[in-house]
């Protein structure tokens, strides 16, 4: 009976699907930008904005957007988490005031989002963060009997700096390796910001086989950001598997932090069955 009961559900989420019953309300909104850096010396306030686009649709659309402040973090394997606004000590949320907090939005048409930013005298220099969410409430529905009603709601996210001078940047590129796991060959690519100022760094990497031909590589990828005082172990999927051999990995790394470029090459071996574990394929520094 159980399993009669969710087959049941599990074929009428599907006829709400193919009978176009489910309503997704502004979906394909856009924020422009979708974020913002900017300097504000203590004791004194600025003012940024935003714009909310709704496009354009041969379906009239409507809907309500609520915003709402919201902190944020980036732990060491790029994961982005969401905590309640003001509850970080380097949250610039308690020193937005933003308008409109609410607004209707129609197919086609564009809201302004005026914030502004008012540091205290006594905050110390260092980058604050955080960001206002952009989402829909949805409309009280009006069920009739027998009606099946799908409602989606789509967050957006537009993310806040705030620079209090004066702030430091220092990256470093700390390790990259290539490691193997059950959703295959990656590589992970260690940096550590030990400036003030969150970085953004620019990654070319290789992949050379025994003959010293490129079998591999990826050109000015940017990374994710790199917090300030933090570590991100950035990892890039290789889409096929590499032969059984010998190789060696290059990767530069450019922080954009007014330092040279950093490279580190490491030569390492794909046996003939590789395990399929979070452990590091066996590497060798190579100077």
């Amino acid at each position: 009976m159980r399993r009669k009961v969710q087959l049941a559900c599990v074929l009428a989420f599907l006829l709400l699907f193919i009978s176009g019953l489910c309503r997704a309300q502004n979906f394909g909104l856009g924020l422009n930008p979708g974020k913002t850096e900017v300097e504000v010396l203590p004791g004194t306030e600025k003012t940024v904005s935003f714009a909310v686009e709704s496009p354009p649709s041969e379906v009239a659309i409507r809907g309500r957007l609520l915003l709402s402040l919201t902190d944020w973090d980036i732990n060491e394997d790029g994961n982005l988490t969401y905590q309640d606004p003001a509850s970080r000590p380097d949250s610039a949320a308690k020193w937005l005031i933003f308008s409109p907090t609410a607004f209707n939005i129609s197919s086609g048409q564009r809201q302004l989002v005026r914030v502004t930013i008012r540091v205290p005298a006594e905050t110390k220099p260092g980058t604050y963060r955080t960001a206002i969410f952009v989402q829909e409430r949805p409309p009280a529905p009006l069920v009739k009997p027998g009606d099946h009603n799908v409602f989606f709601r789509f967050r957006y996210a537009y993310i806040i700096y705030v620079l209090v001078p004066p702030v430091t940047m220092r990256g470093d590129l700390v390790d990259a390796k290539i490691t193997t796991g059950k959703s295959g060959m990656r590589l992970v690519c260690e940096m550590k910001n030990s400036g003030s100022r969150h970085i953004r760094p620019y990654l070319n990497w290789s992949i050379f086989d025994s003959n010293d031909s490129e079998v591999r590589s990826l050109r000015s990828k940017e990374s994710l950001v790199v917090l300030p005082f933090a570590t991100l172990k950035q990892q890039f999927e290789l889409a096929e598997a590499l032969a059984p051999g010998k190789y060696e990995l290059r990767v530069t790394t450019d922080f954009q932090d007014g330092n040279p470029l950093q490279t580190i090459k490491r030569a390492f071996e794909v046996p003939a069955v590789a395990a399929t574990s979070t452990a590091p394929i066996a590497t060798k520094d190579k100077k």
